[in-house]
């Protein structure tokens, strides 16, 4: 099964994630996307880290790309999360640059596809976005619609979709389990 998860920022969707992952297989693995760039970043990355510790995940760290989780032992549950750090970290990587989107976006949909050819079951937690109004800086513009648009990707592939709206889950697509 294909599933992802999204919901603006703090909605519950991490969580809620986590707990539809443990209830598809023991066997889980975390493909954690955060890149550690400070004390705010640290803060989430040890929150996340405690709220899967009682699902016995295996965590992958996966800043840039999904290959380590896919080159990882495959098989069982794999949960991605987020979207919205492996798209940003890809788009703007460490020397300043940034990525050509059109690329990026091929890149990922690509590495979801090989993700879901290895692993039994594939959790992605996802972020809605552009509902905001329009962004004013050409970067912020650029990461709004490459996670727009793999959203969108993802969503046509999976087999549910559900949006959590101040932590209750809304199904979009699919029926809940």
């Amino acid at each position: 099964m294909r599933a992802l998860v999204v919901g603006g920022a703090a909605s519950g969707k991490s969580a809620w994630a986590e707990r539809l992952a443990c209830s598809l297989g023991p066997k889980r693995s975390y493909a954690a996307t955060m890149r550690n760039v400070g004390s705010e970043a640290q803060e989430r990355i040890e929150r996340h880290q405690r709220q899967r510790a009682e699902g016995n995940f295996r965590t992958i760290e996966c800043p840039h790309s999904l290959a380590p989780a896919i080159n990882a032992a495959p098989g069982g549950v794999i949960l991605v999360d987020d979207l919205g750090n492996l798209v940003a970290n890809g788009l703007f990587p460490e020397d300043g640059s940034m990525a050509d989107p059109g690329e990026l976006l091929a890149r990922l949909v690509d590495e979801f596809e090989q993700l879901s050819a290895s692993y039994e079951h594939v959790v992605v937690v996802g972020n809605l976005v552009g509902c905001e109004g329009r962004w004013r800086q050409t970067g912020t513009d650029s990461w709004v619609r490459l996670v727009g648009s793999l959203c969108s990707e993802l969503a046509a592939r999976s087999d549910l979709v559900v949006e959590l709206v101040a932590g209750i889950a809304c199904p979009v697509k699919g029926t809940l389990i």
